[in-house]
C-alpha cells in the first residue's frame, strides 16, 4: 500500500513518535500555519545553507536544491540566518507586552542608540527619532497578518533574503539570565520548536527537491535563478535590512562570522513518495509562474496561493489513490447564484467535495491499521481525530481563507476559484505572452489539477474513476460559460468567434 518516504527511513512508526498524518501526508502540516508562512518557510529552506547528515559528505551545500543520490536515504539539515537584531528592531514595539523580557527591552533600546549614532540627517526637519520610526515602519509595512503574537514569532513577507526569519521561541525565565554584553542576546532562543512555521513549507520544499533530483540539470539552474531574481526584485529593502543588522552586530562587537554560525540548525522531515506522481507538474508550474513579470508584491501573494493549491492537490489525490475511492476530482462551482442551473451545479460540486473528505478519512483509517495495528481502539480514535484536524480541517480552513471553498459558514461546502487562484493558474500553465484555446486551457486544468468545470471533463473524470457516476451533467455547460466570463473579467480571455475563444497570458517574460 505505502510506497515509503523521502528521505527514506526518517519517519519510523516503530518509535511511536510519528503521527499517522505525518506518515501519510508529510511531516508535518498543522492548522496554525498561514498561507504566507508556507511561502516564507519554503523560501527560507531554499535560501539556507544545507548539509546531508550522516552521508559521509559533511560539506555545506550553498545551492538551493542540491542534487545527490544520498538525499534519498539521509536527512537534510539546513541553517537559516536568524537576524534577530533586525527582527527585534522591526517587531519589538508592535507585539505583546506580556512576552517582552527585560533583556530584550535593553537590547531594543541599545539597538535604537546604535542606529542613532550611525544615521546622518541633513534635513533639519527630520529628527533621529523620526528617521528610525520611518525605517521601522517601511519594513513593518510588509508584516504578515499575525496579530497577538510575540515579537519573536512575527514575520514579514519574503521581500528579500534578509527577512526570511526562522521561527524562534523565547523562554522568558531563561532570557532574564542573559547578559546584555553576551552573544546570547540573539542566540539563546529555541529555533527548533514548530508552532506557526509548522513545516508546511518544508513539505513543499521536499516535493520540489525530489522533482529537481529527477529532472534535467537545466531545471535546477533555471528555478534557482528565478527564485534569486524574485527575492532581489526590491534591492533597496535588502540594503536597508543589511544595514540595520550589520550596524547592530558591529555595535554589539559580535564577530561577523560567529554570529551567523550560532546553532540554528533545523532538520527537514519527510514526505510520502506518493507525491512524486506530481513532480513534473509542480516543477513546470512554479517555473512557468516565476517567469511572469508582475509587481513583486503581487507575485509573492499569488505564489503563496499556488503553493497551498499544489499541496491540496497532492494531499487529496494521494488519499483517493491510497483508499481506492472516487474522490480526487474537484468539481468547481463558478456559476452565479441567480441562475436556475446553479442549484444542480451546487449540489454536484458539494457531493464531490464530500467525496474528497471521505477519501481522506478512509485513507487515514487505512494508515492507522497499517502503521498502528496494535494500538487500542481509544488510541486509534485519538489518532483519527488528530489526523482529521491536520488534514481535512486544514483544507477547510485554508481553502475558505483563500476563497477556494464556499460557503464560509453553513452546509454545502464546495470548491470554487477566486480571482487570485485563477491568476495563478493562468500564469502557471500558460507561458508569458502566450495563448491557448479555451478548451485546451480546460484540458490543462484537468490534467494538472483534476479540476472539472465542463460536462466533457466530468465525463472524463467519471471514466477514470475520479468522481461518482452521473448520467446527465449538461447543466455544467452553464458552469463552463460562466468560467469563461470570469476569465474575461480578469483580462485573460478573448473571443475570436462564436465558437472559439482563447486564454491569453498578457504578462511579459522576466528578463534573465
Amino acid at each position: 500500500m505505502m510506497q515509503g518516504m523521502y528521505p527514506n527511513g526518517f519517519l519510523n512508526p516503530d518509535d511511536r513518535k510519528c503521527s499517522v498524518q505525518s506518515l501519510l501526508f508529510g511531516h508535518r502540516i498543522k492548522p496554525q500555519q498561514t498561507r504566507y508562512e508556507y511561502l516564507v518557510e519554503f523560501l527560507q529552506v531554499a535560501m539556507a545553507r544545507k548539509r546531508i547528515t550522516n552521508s559521509g559528505d559533511d560539506s555545506i551545500k550553498t545551492d538551493m536544491f542540491p542534487v545527490s543520490d544520498a538525499l534519498a536515504d539521509h536527512q537534510l539539515e539546513y541553517k537559516p540566518i536568524s537576524n534577530m537584531g533586525l527582527k527585534r528592531f522591526i517587531f519589538f514595539e508592535n507585539s505583546r507586552l506580556d512576552t517582552k523580557s527585560q533583556i530584550d527591552k535593553k537590547a531594543y533600546n541599545k539597538c535604537l542608540e546604535i542606529m542613532k549614532e550611525c544615521i546622518e540627517i541633513e534635513n533639519t526637519q527630520i529628527s533621529e527619532k523620526d528617521s528610525i520610526f520611518i525605517l521601522q515602519n517601511i519594513l513593518y509595512g510588509f508584516s504578515i497578518e499575525n496579530a497577538g503574537r510575540s515579537w519573536f514569532n512575527k514575520n514579514l513577507l519574503p521581500i528579500c533574503p534578509e527577512v526570511l526569519f526562522p521561527e524562534s521561541l523565547a523562554r522568558k525565565k531563561y532570557r532574564e539570565k542573559v547578559d546584555i554584553d553576551s552573544e546570547e542576546v540573539d542566540s539563546s532562543f529555541d529555533f527548533n520548536s514548530y508552532t506557526y512555521m509548522a513545516r508546511g513549507g518544508e513539505v513543499y520544499y521536499l516535493h520540489i527537491l525530489h522533482a529537481i533530483n529527477s529532472a534535467e540539470q537545466e531545471a535546477k539552474e533555471r528555478l534557482e535563478h528565478q527564485i534569486k531574481r524574485m527575492l532581489s526584485s526590491i534591492p533597496q529593502l535588502s540594503e536597508i535590512s543589511k544595514f540595520i543588522q550589520t550596524e547592530w552586530e558591529t555595535g554589539m562587537n559580535y564577530d561577523a562570522s560567529d554570529i551567523r554560525d550560532y546553532d540554528v540548525k533545523k532538520r527537514i522531515g519527510a514526505i510520502p513518495l506518493e507525491y512524486s506522481y506530481r513532480d513534473s507538474h509542480s516543477l513546470s508550474e512554479i517555473m512557468c509562474f516565476l517567469d511572469n513579470r508582475i509587481q513583486p508584491m503581487e507575485k509573492l501573494n499569488l505564489l503563496s496561493y499556488g503553493i497551498v493549491l499544489q499541496l491540496f492537490r497532492m494531499h487529496i489525490t494521494t488519499a483517493a489513490k491510497g483508499s481506492s475511492t472516487q474522490g480526487s476530482a474537484w468539481v468547481i462551482d463558478v456559476c452565479e447564484p441567480i441562475k436556475k442551473e446553479h442549484a444542480e451545479i451546487r449540489k454536484l460540486a458539494s457531493n464531490c467535495y464530500n467525496k474528497n473528505e471521505e477519501s481522506v478519512t478512509k485513507y487515514i483509517d487505512i494508515g492507522i491499521d497499517y502503521y498502528y495495528c496494535d494500538s487500542t481502539p481509544e488510541e486509534k480514535d485519538k489518532m483519527r481525530k488528530d489526523a482529521d484536524k491536520d488534514s481535512n480541517k486544514i483544507i477547510r480552513k485554508l481553502g475558505k481563507n483563500m476563497g477556494m471553498i464556499i460557503p464560509i459558514t453553513g452546509t454545502g461546502m464546495r470548491f470554487t476559484l477566486s480571482e487570485e487562484i485563477i491568476k495563478f493558474l493562468v500564469m502557471a500553465l500558460v507561458p508569458p505572452s502566450s495563448k491557448v484555446t479555451y478548451d485546451h486551457f480546460l484540458d490543462m486544468l484537468y490534467d494538472h489539477f483534476e479540476i472539472v468545470i465542463s460536462p466533457e471533463h466530468y465525463a472524463k473524470a467519471a471514466e477514470e474513476g475520479k468522481v461518482g457516476p452521473q448520467t446527465n451533467v449538461t447543466f455544467l455547460q452553464e458552469n463552463k460559460n460562466d468560467f469563461a466570463q470570469k476569465l474575461k473579467n480578469c483580462g485573460f480571455l478573448r473571443d475570436l468567434s462564436d465558437a472559439t475563444a482563447i486564454v491569453e497570458n498578457p504578462y511579459e517574460k522576466e528578463e534573465d
